[in-house]
């Protein structure tokens, strides 16, 4: 049996990949967040709406799946390979890689450097989702003066008060790219200490270096 971790995008309509949509026409059973699910057209009947309780959810389809002998496509914001579900399936040894196939996502990265008109090669990218002990290479990233692309964590004005506690200048520049892609996006180029007085999501993606 294959599974298929399936790249969303960063949840609009608009950047889905034929394959991605190809791909949930052919399983039997789809696994997702609500917000993600809602991206496609897919009978109720094969939906599964992940809860709070991911891991334990994914472990029982994934099972349920293996003994029926269903297909199954999990899906996975943005890209699987960046921040998504690939890493937590092989982590927690739900599944072989050998029975995984990757459908690839339009990450949160790539839409940020297109927003920017930026070339992220030129960037370093690091992800603080579930890292809290990225903070430190974060800081030590930041005081190198080398350019950062990070995802923070939910918690985005604890990681500012983190850096400006550790040293770096609070009128150092950031951008703040908040819900890409969605209706209402909003793209905030500010210092770090008006971070610390902002009303923001937790679907965001920050830039420092930017010139």
């Amino acid at each position: 049996m294959i599974i298929y971790i399936v790249g969303v995008g960063p949840g609009n309509r608009e950047y889905l990949t034929l394959n991605a949509i190809n791909t949930l026409k052919s399983s039997d059973i789809v696994v997702g967040s609500k917000r993600a699910l809602e991206l496609f057209d897919i009978e109720e009947n094969k939906k599964y709406i992940l809860s709070k309780n991911i891991i334990g959810d994914l472990k029982k389809v994934i099972e349920y799946a293996k003994k029926n002998n269903k297909s199954i496509a999990i899906l996975s914001t943005g890209d699987p390979c960046f921040s998504g579900l690939l890493k937590t399936l092989l982590k927690y040894n739900m599944v072989k890689k050998e029975d995984i196939e990757v459908i690839p996502g339009i990450s949160s990265i790539q839409v940020v450097a297109s927003k920017l008109k930026i070339s992220w090669e030129d960037y370093h990218i690091l992800t603080l989702h579930g890292k809290e002990e990225n903070q430190k290479l974060l800081l030590e990233l930041i005081k190198n003066n080398k350019k950062v692309i990070f995802l923070p964590s939910k918690d985005l004005k604890g990681n500012v008060s983190y850096l400006i506690k550790n040293g770096i200048d609070a009128n150092k520049k950031i951008i703040i790219c908040e819900n890409l892609t969605y209706p209402n996006e909003r793209i905030i180029k500010c210092k770090l200490k008006e971070v610390l007085d902002l009303n923001i999501s937790y679907l965001v993606v920050c830039v420092i270096g930017h010139n």
